[in-house]
């Protein structure tokens, strides 16, 4: 997060004493995120990940002994061994001649394509899903966004536009982190892009900035990225700013938080994912790595030793400032850490919260992702489009949605009238 460069540097043969470093403009100042030998040469194959074309990523040839740096492919998405969020990934299969990938963008599934190292002509091995990328084509292919804010510093992001009713702007969800591959939702897996753009909400999934390690210059760095994508998007007549909801987990779940109590942007929000709280930092006080990563990534000590920290980026300090209601779709490892903000917001009629049993970080249990996806669609159709589904089964959670809808309409009314 510091320092995203990669050098790439190799020693030609067991016994040598110098260091050969690649100095060429296609291999200094990248994100590089694989390496490997190309067998029986003298080149490196590397994996480079382009920030300012979303998540990008391109293959590259470097020649150890001549210096030389050829392209040898370059895709809108994701050339990886399957994964998508940068953990443990075996990479491309690699042979002296070809290079087989799992290759996946914003609005195409993962398939299998094999690339010729010398001419860079690909072949695809094996496509699963190839009608799903057909249905994603007809109803809600992905564009590519840039933009900047009022500071000049620049944002990308992944839009699935909604068609228009009789000429009108529809809404708006967004989602704030990484969105690389193939979105078949944002961050998480519980907010389906598409299936929002289907039913008339347009969905804009926004990549980070250069991650800060103060958090409050992160979180407002990133609120600065929504603001003006939403102030883009509404300049050029394609959503209505009054209408936008915005979800994610874990950095998601914080900056949706942290937009939702600093802007008047937000008509509903939906979370999965617990924040920094009183709570957690007492389950966690006897694991010295997590405490510690409180101190450097929050500035966050216990109360009595940061007070004002605590009070500025703290949910449950600035209840009174959320406006727009909260769904809570939470995993059963974390949703005692957010109790301190939940329940003082279901006493108020301003959040509604679900937890899945066993579930950790990330839901990956089928039917509760189903549950998840499915629930996160009627609560943005039923607060940003005024609908809900007829289906008797979701009676239930419509009628606790009415009580709020209402009581925060008479709370509004009441307001207004002591204005």
């Amino acid at each position: 997060m510091q320092k995203p460069d990669i050098e790439i540097a190799a020693l030609l043969g067991k016994n040598a004493q110098q260091l050969i470093t690649c100095r060429v403009n296609l291999c200094v100042h990248k994100q590089i995120t694989d390496v490997r030998w190309r067998p029986n040469s003298d080149e490196v194959l590397y994996t480079a990940t382009d920030p300012s074309e979303g998540m990008a990523q391109s293959i590259f040839r470097w020649n150890v002994k001549t210096g030389s740096v050829l392209p040898v492919t370059h895709s809108i998405g994701l050339l990886n061994g399957g994964e998508r969020y940068g953990g443990r990934d075996a990479g491309c299969g690699l042979s002296n001649v070809a290079i087989v990938c799992v290759a996946a963008n914003a609005d195409r599934p993962p398939r299998l394509e094999k690339i010729d190292l010398q001419s860079g002509n690909q072949q695809v091995l094996f496509d699963p899903n190839a009608s799903l990328a057909k249905d994603f084509a007809a109803i809600a292919p992905a564009r590519l966004l840039r933009w900047k804010d009022a500071k000049g510093r620049s944002f990308t992001g992944e839009f699935f536009a909604a068609r228009k009713v009789g000429g009108v702007p529809g809404p708006l969800f967004v989602s704030y982190y990484v969105c690389p591959g193939f979105l078949r939702s944002a961050f998480g897996d519980d907010w389906p892009l598409a299936t929002f753009a289907e039913h008339g909400i347009s969905a804009l999934c926004i990549n980070h900035a250069p991650i800060r390690f103060n958090a409050v210059e992160r979180y407002s760095l990133a609120l600065s990225g929504v603001e003006s994508a939403v102030a883009l998007l509404a300049s050029s007549g394609e959503i209505d700013r009054t209408k936008v909801g915005m979800g994610g987990l874990s950095f998601g779940t914080e900056i949706t938080m942290w937009t939702a109590f600093n802007s008047n942007l937000l008509a509903a929000t939906s979370i999965t994912a617990a924040v920094p709280s009183l709570s957690m930092y007492l389950h966690t006080s006897l694991k010295g790595d997590f405490t510690s990563a409180l101190h450097r990534e929050w500035q966050l000590g216990s109360f009595e030793e940061t007070p004002e920290q605590w009070r500025k980026i703290g949910l449950q300090f600035n209840l009174s400032k959320i406006k727009p209601p909260v769904l809570m779709q939470m995993p059963e490892q974390e949703y005692e850490w957010i109790l301190d903000s939940a329940i003082p917001l279901m006493r108020a009629h301003r959040a509604d919260m679900y937890v899945f049993p066993n579930a950790p970080h990330f839901k990956f249990q089928p039917k509760q992702l189903l549950a998840a996806n499915e629930r996160n669609v009627d609560w943005f159709r039923y607060w940003l489009q005024d609908y809900e589904d007829t289906d008797p089964a979701k009676r239930g959670q419509y009628v606790i949605w009415q009580a709020m809808k209402a009581h925060n309409s008479d709370q509004g009314r009441h307001g207004d009238a002591k204005d």
